[in-house]
């Protein structure tokens, strides 16, 4: 049986409701299809873990470079900076063995040894000064003192060098005015007898 035109139009007038409704879920809000597939892909981003980020290591204090003065300086083979020159001392023999003997013991180099009982002396400089400076041998109340004053304790035939940086001799030269004593060198075999393990010896 043929349909009237009325059915007709209205037959088409469901489906284009039916699928205006379909996507717009049948409300006048814009929920329904878009609203639900608005859903689906929120709830898919939401179950899907997101992806792990690889941890960040923590770099140690010890890690981090830190500023040194000694990459300053151009270190040679034998531990010595370039312009470190060397200079001469004299001790007598009984220091030069205790120098030699305490050099072994620490695996230090000269340099260090003199640097280290130099240091050590300015604590006890005026009993070491005393101790090691001698005085004319008879001193009375009638006679001007008789004997000749003997070389200052330490110093000797026996010669060894020291390889001081510059900032190093200008500490050095502070330390020997303010003892009195008259020389870098002096100064230095002074120390050592004084200072070194073992007594000072009484006939250095």
């Amino acid at each position: 049986m043929a349909k009237s035109k009325n059915e007709e139009t209205n037959v088409n007038g469901e489906s284009e409701g039916s699928l205006e409704d379909a996507f717009s879920g049948g409300t006048s809000d814009g929920a329904g299809v878009f609203s639900a597939w608005g859903g689906q892909q929120a709830a898919t981003a939401a179950s899907v873990p997101a992806p792990a980020t690889a941890p960040v290591p923590a770099v140690s204090p010890a890690a981090r470079p830190v500023a040194s003065y000694q990459t300053e300086q151009t270190i040679t083979p034998d531990g010595r900076a370039p312009q470190r020159k060397p200079l001469g001392f004299r001790v007598s023999y009984g220091v030069a063995r205790r120098l030699e003997k305490y050099r072994k013991d620490t695996d230090l180099t000269v340099t260090e040894v003199v640097m280290l009982m130099v240091d050590k002396s300015v604590g006890v400089l005026d009993e070491m000064v005393k101790h090691a400076v001698q005085g004319p041998k008879v001193q009375t109340s009638l006679f001007a003192p008789q004997g000749v004053a003997g070389p200052p304790k330490g110093t000797g035939p026996e010669q060894r060098q020291w390889s001081p940086r510059p900032e190093d001799l200008e500490v050095m030269k502070q330390v020997v005015e303010m003892a009195g004593l008259p020389s870098v060198s002096v100064y230095i075999a002074v120390a050592l007898n004084y200072c070194l393990p073992e007594k000072p010896c009484k006939k250095d």
